[in-house]
């Protein structure tokens, strides 16, 4: 299992990060700002399910015998 963390600073130099495993996009992290009406968990929040479905998913390619890779990028979004 590769992940690749891709972090960057918008031009109000507000932080950004996606992350993509083996290639697909999994996850983005973004500040709400201005439309704070959207933090909500299930829309633009994280959820407790994202991340059991992340865990369980990195368990399965370490049972698979997968090698666990991360890589950390800083630069806009492709």
């Amino acid at each position: 299992m590769k992940i690749i963390i891709n972090s960057w600073k918008d031009s109000d130099w507000l932080a950004h990060e996606t992350m993509k495993i083996d290639g697909k996009r999994s996850l983005s992290v973004h500040p709400l700002s201005e439309c704070p009406e959207d933090a909500i968990i299930g829309r633009d929040l994280v959820s407790c399910s994202d991340v059991a479905d992340l865990m369980s998913r990195a368990h399965a390619a370490g049972k698979a015998g997968e090698l666990f890779e991360c890589e950390y990028i800083n630069g806009e979004e492709d």
